[in-house]
């Protein structure tokens, strides 16, 4: 009877430690997802290999109680129980660090970050809390359904799956392509033609578009803002140029949340700001930029510091390139 009880007792261990290497697979691929880390791949491929190792060393133990039981003295643990242990050890630490990265990058998107940045393109009222980090992050990551949002099926909340579908918009590789009159291209063109208006941080590319209309990158982030100009233009004629260059960089800082966040620091520093900064200020008052620029300056070495350590943790790109 106790060795029945072994056995199904190692039974249920394994049906445990596949059940909860399936459910860090599906996490690692969330972060995936998220990050776009080509580490996450590894992550994955150990915790198989670990899920393999268990299996055989548990199929392995009968053999061995059955050996020792023969022979009345224990074996020495083998190698390949000591690589199971060491690569148990490997991936506890590996999982533990892209847990800590995918709880960044959730609160960042906002599934757990409360910002009270409001979506619409009327005024914004920005709650300052005199943080550097948090006020440009208030600034740069939007929060919410955008007033185009029900129509298309997109949210802020969901980067990666409003990527997809702003992306196939693109009057030049979209899907769903949006035809533009003459009249409306020249204004697209005008808008894609607008310096920092584009992927820069991923493509190196500095516009959406060139000169003729086509197309000066091939990315998905690019796809996507510029099938939002394309949509906007077409849908929203009342809505200013300026107006549609914000909404593309909501679109931006979510896209590229660290560099967005360094540069829009960097610029409040200076107050001199490149036009997609200057689109997500848009209706921002003077005195809340007074208010910016001044809680930025008196950081301080220690807090800056800190600021700059907090930004590094940021996802430096959302969604696939």
């Amino acid at each position: 009877m106790p060795e029945q009880d072994d056995i199904f007792l190692e039974k249920v261990i394994l049906f445990l430690f596949v059940l909860v290497g399936l459910i860090l697979i599906f996490s690692q691929f969330q972060f995936y997802q998220i990050s776009q880390s080509y580490w996450t791949y590894a992550a994955i491929a150990l915790i198989v290999a670990l899920i393999g190792l268990m299996a055989w060393l548990l199929i392995q133990k009968p053999v061995q109680k059955h050996a020792e039981s023969a022979k009345h003295q224990p074996n020495p643990l083998t190698f390949m129980e000591k690589l199971t242990y060491g690569v148990t050890a490997l991936i506890a630490v590996l999982i533990l660090f892209n847990q800590m990265q995918l709880s960044q990058a959730s609160a960042l998107i906002g599934i757990q970050n409360g910002l009270t940045l409001k979506t619409s393109s009327t005024k914004t009222p920005v709650a300052l809390t005199g943080n550097p980090t948090q006020d440009a992050m208030a600034v740069v990551i939007p929060r919410g359904i955008p007033f185009y949002g029900e129509q298309l099926g997109v949210s802020f909340e969901d980067p990666i799956r409003s990527l997809e579908i702003i992306a196939q918009l693109d009057p030049a590789y979209g899907r769903n392509k949006v035809q533009l009159s003459q009249e409306e291209k020249a204004r697209y063109i005008k808008i894609g033609t607008t310096h920092t208006m584009a992927c820069e941080f991923c493509c190196g590319a500095t516009t959406l578009v060139f000169k003729d209309g086509r197309p000066a990158c091939g990315c998905k982030h690019s796809w996507a803002m510029r099938g939002l100009a394309a949509y906007l233009i077409k849908n929203y004629p009342d809505l200013s140029d300026e107006g549609i260059m914000k909404e593309i960089t909501k679109w931006k800082g979510l896209f590229f949340p660290k560099q967005m966040i360094q540069k829009y620091i960097q610029e409040t520093q200076t107050g001199q700001y490149t036009p997609d900064i200057a689109a997500l200020l848009l209706d921002v008052d003077e005195n809340k930029l007074k208010e910016m620029k001044a809680a930025v300056a008196s950081s301080g070495n220690q807090q800056g510091s800190d600021v700059a350590a907090s930004i590094n943790e940021l996802p430096s790109m959302v969604g696939g390139c």
